[in-house]
Parts: C-alpha cells; structure tokens; sequence
C-alpha cells in the first residue's frame, strides 16, 4: 500500500517500564533501540498505523492496550504522531526483520544508542 508522508509509533508503558526495539542493521535506522512504529498507509489514521505496526513488527495484540496520543514530532523526514500504550502486563515479542531485539526498561537503564529525541520523550513520560 502507498504511504502518506505521515509516521506514527507508540511507546508501550507498563508500571514505569518501556518496550523498547532495536532495529536490524539492514534497516532504517541501523542498530538504534526506537519505539514501534512505521508509516501511516493511505486510508489509515495513525492511530490504526500503530496498532498495525505493532503486530507486524512484534506480534502484540493491540487489543489490551489503552493508546493515548503524547505529541506530533517534527524535523524528521516527515512528521510523526507518537502514542503512548498503557499495558496491564509486559507482553513478550516476537520480532520480524525490521528489529534485532527487544526489552522491557526503566529510565535507569535504557540501552544505547537511543533514537535522537526519544530520550527527551522518555523523561517526561516515565517520571
């Protein structure tokens, strides 16, 4: 499907912990621990992209999870709508080729290198 030039991502939160992913070598943004996320297909909104991207990339159900918009981000390639995902429970992943690994982190522990910005974001969502 063709995409719009709008992107959108959600940070999984559980009980002050963040899923994180690190994207495959081979991919957009090589080695980088992001948040899920990808572009927004024709006939989407963003909030249907991240609820997509969000199986494709891991195979979480988006199902339990209360999505609430956190901000539009700009001075990327194009802008992108970051949702934060409230989860009862740390869902395990089952990645396909667009990441490497995954991990459930607190603010005292997140992996590095961090996409730009997310740790600005990260602070003020997991006070």
């Amino acid at each position: 499907m063709e995409k719009i030039k709008l992107a959108a991502g959600a940070l999984l939160v559980c009980d002050k912990k963040c899923l994180l992913v690190k994207r495959s070598s081979h991919y957009d943004y090589p080695n980088v621990w992001a948040i899920v996320g990808g572009g927004v297909e024709l006939g989407e909104t963003s909030l249907i992209a991240i609820k997509r991207e969000l199986k494709e990339e891991t195979q979480i159900s988006s199902e339990n999870i209360n999505f609430k918009f956190f901000e539009r981000q700009t001075g990327m390639n194009r802008p992108f709508d970051f949702y934060i995902g409230y989860c009862k429970k740390e869902y395990p992943c089952v990645l396909d080729y667009e990441n490497q690994d995954w991990g459930w982190f607190n603010m005292s522990e997140l992996p590095k290198p961090l996409f730009s910005n997310l740790h600005k974001s990260l602070k003020k969502i997991l006070k």
